[in-house]
């Protein structure tokens, strides 16, 4: 005997055999009547319907999970599981029968360029991924220990940028753009009246303001737009000195406000006054946007933090000093605003831990507690060490419940704090901005499509359109895309670097391009110029007292002046001891150019000889580190090894020179490498045959990439040929041996011969003598394609085959510069430099200008990108 039941909403009378449905056991089995209801033959029915009532409190003990994919069921059901009112239920009902405890813990990627999110559970001690937030600073992001009605606040320091999101249910948001100021401290919290969630920003603006502390307010969900706008009235002026104190003490100690009873609340250091403040802590009202303080506990809080718990604010004092006497955090909570009245609740004692757990690590910090009742409450802790404790105040014990600090936190270069925050179950939404809703649109995701094809600069221009294409176009995910489809070929992709006409700067053109190109002498070099293969889409090129970052397929460039660096140094050579100069070397320096993964941003490392002696073996160097996002100058502990002039190479955030063995102790060659993230130099011993170095031998050693791998290449005329070893799980094999006897323009006697790049598609290497550039087939021991830099050819439309086989994809047609039909392009007019930049422009146009000896042109690999630095200087403080 059959019978019929009506679903809550849907409308819909589902005809179900007892074998198929007897009793409503569980909230599961009314999911899956609605789910599997398109499958099952719907007939008219009057029988008993389920009240509305019984329903909804089914849905309420399902897991979130369950019921984000219930809203699918019908349009019914997801109004009322989308509704405000059953949020709050749902949130009224897991605070009296909460979840199993977990936690939430951020970790960098591999490659520090996201920011992973797991879940951790204390109770089987697993750890799931979540999300990943792309293009978050990895190792500089910080999360607030405490979420808000399961909303949890992450900050990424090096953008700035800040985001919000609800782990239960695996959404996020980046909010709109904010200052940018070196010191700023924000939280997160919840506006009764409005019941509306807020973003609260406390900061410093830089000194030549008008108004030195501000306060703004970004609020999720707004009618009024995506925007951050002022508290009104600002920070009162009797407040200024506390809000100092505050921010300071926010940035320094990662000690973000903490919301309880509808105020975020910073503490203050009071150091910063010459007489002990009466105030502890600075609060603001998220309802009526106005500040207050709260009084001073009966001791010092300096090294104190707050925490909110059972809805009360605490202040946490450690006690540990490093010494087994003092091993003890007390937690005192504040018992009424006005008075300011604080009372000691907790005694928590390490003496336990002392050895280990609770001596090594920096920071020590209750988050919060889990727990309905005060039976089964417990006191979460946690340290810089990332491990988790829960204290039980009933039995005073202390327990390790978890640890992270062999699995996630294994790519963290510095373990200075705790990102760890409780994970609450809520069904909160994250309200997506408007900038996220425009660029998802489906016209926004074909525009995309249509961009992603068009040559960098015709990319660039098309900001003009409109003000979505402008945002689409500068966001980072658009400029990642870019790169990405632009160079998955792996294709080899060459421009030639000549004289700026006409201007400071050079300019470049695609060698294919230039093979059909008039003579035109105006381009060719009158300065010797080094160029570094292409790092994240961006280029060095090197003359003797600058350094220039170059995007050769929009024309951004930055200068880097060097020689202001060691004016009080001179270069000095031995009486009778000859300068090498050839293509690859640089004057006295050797620079390299690589990538930060910390920062996210393109950094020079110069190594600067002030001496060298090959006869007593003596030199002196310095090596300096230089970032060009925020134009810090970091003078880094010198080479463990003198280093040879032929430039480096960089692979994965590491930079890698071949040592010079004719100088210093040392008679044998090895590879000195540089760590960009830790700033450590290290040595690499090379392959048995280039590490042994006969004076009475002009061999010549040097490192190159290949293929993404670290390669030693080994110079020898006297059989003319090149051998190469690929360094690989931690040994060396050899790749190639280039043989060069049948190519006079290629002879080691007279030339250096670098292998630049391989050709994936066919294996040719491709070989470069600084004025002769060709392709080497290893399977047939020939050069093919080879032709000369120092000279225009005169090559027909049909003879473009018989050059080189590279990608002739290249930016678009160059402006026109000079002669009309010129395909050169120059670098852009404006000069961006670190100082001074009239000056460094005036100087810098009459050194490439100056009329000397023509040579020849320089070949450069190149990426197509976006890539480049906006101008202002990034100037906060990240720790």
């Amino acid at each position: 005997m059959g019978y019929s039941t009506q679903i809550l909403g849907c409308n819909r009378v589902v005809n179900m055999e007892p074998s198929d449905f007897t009793t409503v056991q569980s909230s599961e089995m009314v999911a899956e009547v609605c789910l599997s209801n398109k499958r099952r033959k719907v007939i008219p029915s009057s029988d008993v319907l389920l009240p509305d009532e019984i329903i909804t409190e089914v849905l309420l003990r399902l897991p979130i999970k369950s019921i984000l994919r219930f809203r699918a069921v019908c349009r019914s059901w997801a109004v009322l599981l989308s509704s405000e009112e059953f949020c709050s239920l749902h949130m009224a009902l897991a605070a009296v029968k909460p979840s199993p405890p977990k936690l939430l813990f951020v970790s960098p990627t591999a490659n520090f360029d996201s920011t992973a999110v797991y879940s951790c559970s204390l109770l089987d001690h697993r750890d799931d991924l979540l999300f990943t937030l792309d293009y978050a600073r990895g190792n500089f992001v910080d999360v607030v220990p405490a979420p808000c009605h399961g909303l949890t606040l992450i900050y990424d320091a090096v953008v700035p940028a800040y985001y919000v999101c609800n782990a239960a249910t695996r959404a996020a948001t980046r909010l709109p753009s904010c200052y940018d100021v070196p010191y700023a401290t924000a939280g997160l919290g919840f506006d009764a009246l409005t019941r509306k969630y807020k973003v609260v920003r406390l900061f410093q603006g830089r000194g030549y303001e008008k108004q030195t502390f501000n306060c703004e307010i970004y609020t999720l969900g707004d009618d009024e737009g995506d925007h951050w706008r002022p508290v009104a009235g600002g920070v009162p002026f009797r407040f200024c000195s506390f809000a100092r104190s505050a921010i300071w003490y926010a940035v320094f100690r990662k000690a973000p406000p903490v919301f309880a009873g509808g105020f975020l609340h910073w503490l203050i250091e009071p150091s910063f006054f010459a007489k002990t403040p009466r105030a502890s802590v600075i609060s603001f009202s998220l309802t009526n946007e106005t500040f207050s303080w709260v009084r001073s506990p009966s001791f010092a809080v300096s090294g104190a933090h707050l925490v909110e718990l059972d809805g009360h604010l605490c202040m946490v004092r450690d006690l540990r000093k490093g010494s087994p006497a003092g091993s003890m955090l007390e937690i005192w909570k504040l018992n009424d605003y006005s008075s300011g009245g604080w009372s000691l609740n907790h005694q928590i004692t390490l003496l336990g831990h002392v050895s280990t757990d609770f001596v090594d690590p920096h920071v020590v910090k209750v988050i919060g507690s889990f727990g309905n009742c005060n039976s089964s409450k417990r006191i979460i802790i946690t340290t810089s060490k990332h491990k988790v404790f829960a204290y039980d105040p009933l039995s005073e014990t202390l327990e390790n419940v978890h640890s992270t600090m062999e699995i996630h936190a294994s790519h963290q270069i510095e373990l200075s704090d705790t990102r760890f925050s409780l994970f609450r179950e809520s069904l909160v939404p994250v309200h997506k901005t408007k900038e996220e809703i425009s660029l998802s649109s489906p016209l926004a995701k074909v525009a995309k499509e249509i961009l992603l094809r068009l040559p960098a600069e015709s990319a660039l221009k098309f900001k003009l359109v409109c003000k979505q294409w402008l945002r689409l176009i500068n966001s980072e995910s658009f400029a990642h895309a870019f790169f990405l489809h632009k160079n998955m070929d792996k294709r080899l992709k060459i421009m030639l670097v000549g004289k700026g006409t006409g201007q400071p700067g050079f300019s470049f053109t695609n060698l294919n391009d230039w093979v059909q190109e008039a003579s035109n002498k105006g381009v060719l070099l009158d300065t010797k110029v080094v160029c570094s293969k292409p790092c994240h889409g961006l280029n060095l090129v090197s003359i003797e007292n600058k350094d220039y970052l170059y995007n050769p397929c929009t024309g951004f460039h930055r200068v880097c002046m060097n020689r202001r660096l060691h004016l009080h140094q001179m270069w000095r050579l031995p009486i009778g001891v000859p300068q090498e100069d050839h293509p690859f070397s640089v004057g006295n320096k050797n620079v390299g150019l690589g990538f930060d993964p910390l920062f996210q941003e393109h950094i020079i490392v110069e190594i600067f000889y002030s001496l060298k002696d090959y006869k007593f073996r003596q030199y002196h160097l310095s090596s300096s580190l230089w970032s060009f996002n925020s134009r810090r100058l970091q003078q880094l502990p010198p080479s463990p090894l003198p280093v040879n002039d032929m430039p480096p190479a960089y692979l994965e955030g590491m930079l890698y020179w071949m040592s010079e063995p004719r100088l210093g102790q040392s008679h044998k060659r090895a590879i000195v490498s540089f760590n960009i993230a830790t700033k450590i130099f290290d040595v690499i011993p090379c392959p048995s045959c280039i590490a042994i170095c006969d004076s009475n031998s002009p061999c010549l050693a040097y490192v190159v990439e290949l293929e993404g791998v670290l390669c030693a290449v080994l110079a020898d005329p006297a059989v003319n040929g090149l051998d190469v070893w690929k360094w690989e799980l931690g040994q060396w094999d050899r790749v190639y041996t280039i043989y060069l006897n049948s190519w006079p323009d290629y002879s080691l006697g007279t030339n250096i011969v670098m292998p630049l790049a391989v050709d994936p598609t066919d294996g040719k290497v491709l070989l470069s003598t600084g004025r002769k550039l060709g392709l080497y087939s290893p399977l047939k021991q020939t050069i093919e394609n080879s032709f000369a830099l120092d000279q225009m050819p005169h090559f027909a439309r049909k003879e473009l085959k018989s050059c080189l086989e590279v990608h002739p994809d290249c930016s678009s047609r160059c402006k026109h510069v000079g002669n009309k039909a010129s395909r050169w392009k120059p670098s852009l007019d404006r000069c961006e430099s670190f100082a001074q930049p009239s000056r460094y422009s005036r100087g810098q146009s009459e050194e490439l200008n100056r009329t000397s000896k023509l040579m020849p042109l320089v070949p450069m690999l190149y990426e197509e990108s976006l890539a480049y630095y906006p101008g202002p200087v990034k100037a906060r403080i990240l720790k």
